[in-house]
């Protein structure tokens, strides 16, 4: 636990050193996509808390907005978001792999998890705090994500980096609404 705890207050100060940190444990793409994987399943939950309602919107709206269909989608986007980043990334002179990429993109889904769970805990004691807390840490998120993009790939830019990270995503999203889409039409079919 000190280490996670070490390993994420590194991520918010210094987020180059906590790469560097990541890739000597040596995480191979079967670790990252476990740690990725339950990360998205603790995070969907945390997502789905504050809204008690939720429920009747499920059973109103079908598969489409119940944690389990979100979880896939955040999963698959994020393996896809992995491929394109790292892809994309090679192509602009970066070194960072497949496996890197997706231990980036699983460490950073677990701060999501740390973040979330400051944020359930702040809403059943300041609410309106909790939504200000939770755009907050969307943001430094995503700017974790990009420096540990930069980092990984060797990039002199922040820039650089975050333009990857946007199309990455952008095309990772768009694969998974296809691929999503299509499964979803043949099953309804």
């Amino acid at each position: 636990m000190n280490q996670i705890y070490h390993l994420a207050k590194v991520s918010v100060l210094n987020p180059e050193e906590a790469t560097s940190i990541l890739f000597s444990k040596g995480w191979s793409v079967t670790i990252a996509a476990m740690v990725l994987t339950a990360a998205t399943c603790i995070s969907t939950i945390l997502a789905f808390i504050p809204n008690p309602d939720i429920s009747e919107e499920i059973r109103a709206n079908g598969l489409m907005f119940s944690p389990i269909s979100t979880a896939v989608i955040v999963l698959m986007s994020s393996y896809l978001a992995a491929f394109f980043i790292s892809r994309g990334g090679t192509w602009f002179g970066g070194k960072a792999n497949f496996g890197q990429i997706l231990s980036v993109m699983a460490w950073t889904q677990v701060l999501q998890v740390i973040f979330q769970t400051v944020v359930v805990m702040v809403l059943f004691i300041v609410a309106p705090l909790a939504g200000i807390m939770q755009i907050g840490f969307v943001i430094l998120g995503v700017y974790i994500l990009i420096s540990f993009v930069k980092a990984a790939h060797g990039f002199r830019s922040l820039l650089m980096s975050g333009i990857l990270v946007i199309f990455g995503s952008l095309f990772a999203f768009l694969g998974t609404g296809l691929i999503f889409g299509s499964v979803l039409n043949r099953f309804l079919s």
